[in-house]
């Protein structure tokens, strides 16, 4: 499988622990009985809770994007070695994105956004070339 296909694989599965994280941030504040309830009740938690709760929505914002270019590459025979580093870069940089996103970190944060950018306008730059 193309490096850059392997890439969409691990974020698109990226989306697994970002989906639980805080969904178990609640269960920890509020108790098993509000996780197999029906949680008509709203936990908010402590603060990495709601940046755990951004960070899957950004997350999911841009996962459809980062597909679509990669896809996009895959289908038009215009992959190479900058598009493989690319993709790699993307993944590394949204995982760290994520992760500084839900401990705080928002200048890493942002650098993290901004270089995932960087990778995507690489692998759009060979699209086009």
């Amino acid at each position: 499988m193309p490096t850059e296909l392997i890439c969409l694989l691990l974020l698109a599965l990226w989306s697994i622990p970002l989906n639980h994280i805080p969904a178990l941030g609640r269960v920890s504040e509020a108790g098993i009985e509000w996780a197999a309830g029906n949680r008509d009740k709203y936990v908010e938690g402590p603060p990495w809770i709601g940046r755990a709760d951004r960070a899957q929505r950004n997350h999911h914002d841009n996962l459809a994007m980062i597909a679509a270019v990669i896809l996009i590459a895959q289908v038009a025979g215009q992959t190479d070695e900058w598009t493989a580093n690319a993709a790699i870069a993307v993944l590394a940089f949204r995982v760290l994105h994520g992760v500084a996103y839900i401990a705080g970190f928002g200048p890493v944060r942002s650098l993290a956004y901004v270089g995932s950018i960087v990778g995507l306008g690489v692998i759009v730059w060979r699209i086009f070339i």
